[in-house]
């Protein structure tokens, strides 16, 4: 009867053991590592790596309004209009101050219009150069408050802005042009009344060609020279308002 149940008890634990699965036949009991569980910053490198190895997502630009091209062009072309016009002309004012200050005290009557009107020219092309920096702190004015302006508004600024600086620098133009008359016809008349004759007084120095006169010469060429630029950079900026006029009815 013993042998019998022992061989009734090998036969249960057989067929236990043959309906279990594989996987948990063979399943070996593991133990949880203690410096894993007590170092979790082990597993940062490899989380650090799975973020690098992640695709970044790629954000598309909204493309430039008329309202934001014309507030760059407005930017640009006035700082550029400033340190061009502006340098032209302080030489311009320097080449004619220092030739006033070192020049004979008996001036011509000719002469002294050309200076006068180069003088005249001059500023006219500083007070161009200061109104055509007031166009980047028109774009600044569109960049801070984009919501206030439109493109149809921000080009009827912008156009009223360009009529006073082209009329400014065809006034400067202008005004330089009759000085070159005076100064050009002043140097031919020495020119031609001087001949070959030896200078022996200050009198006769006077009306001589001197380097002083062409010093004036170049002082008022320097002068024309500012006030195209100025009407270059209104013609363009010109052309800029009109485009955005033009974005804005469509």
């Amino acid at each position: 009867c013993a042998m019998r149940g022992g061989s009734l008890l090998l036969l249960s634990v057989g067929t236990a053991a043959l309906r279990l699965p594989p996987s948990a036949a063979c399943a070996r009991p593991t133990l949880a590592s203690p410096v894993r569980a007590a170092n979790p910053a082990l597993s940062a490198p490899r989380a650090a790596a799975a973020r690098r190895t992640t695709t970044p997502v790629l954000t598309a630009t909204a493309p430039p309004t008329p309202l934001t091209q014309l507030a760059s062009r407005l930017w640009s072309w006035g700082w550029l209009n400033w340190w061009v016009q502006g340098a032209l002309s302080v030489v311009g004012a320097v080449l004619l101050l220092f030739a006033n200050s070192v020049s004979s005290a008996s001036v011509s009557a000719p002469a002294l219009a050309g200076r006068a009107l180069a003088l005249a020219a001059c500023a006219t092309s500083f007070a161009s150069t200061f109104w055509q920096w007031g166009y980047t702190r028109l774009a600044v004015r569109i960049r801070r408050r984009p919501e206030r302006w439109t493109a149809a508004s921000a080009a009827s600024n912008a156009a009223r802005a360009l009529y006073v600086g082209t009329a400014l620098n065809l006034v400067g133009i202008g005004i330089a042009i009759v000085g070159a008359e005076a100064i050009v016809g002043n140097l031919a008349a020495k020119a031609l009344t001087q001949g070959s004759a030896v200078v022996l007084d200050g009198r006769a120095a006077a009306a001589t060609v001197q380097a002083l006169d062409v010093l004036i010469v170049q002082a008022n060429t320097n002068t024309i020279a500012a006030c195209f630029f100025g009407l270059l950079t209104s013609m363009r900026l010109k052309l800029a308002a009109a485009t955005a006029e033009r974005a804005a009815e469509a």
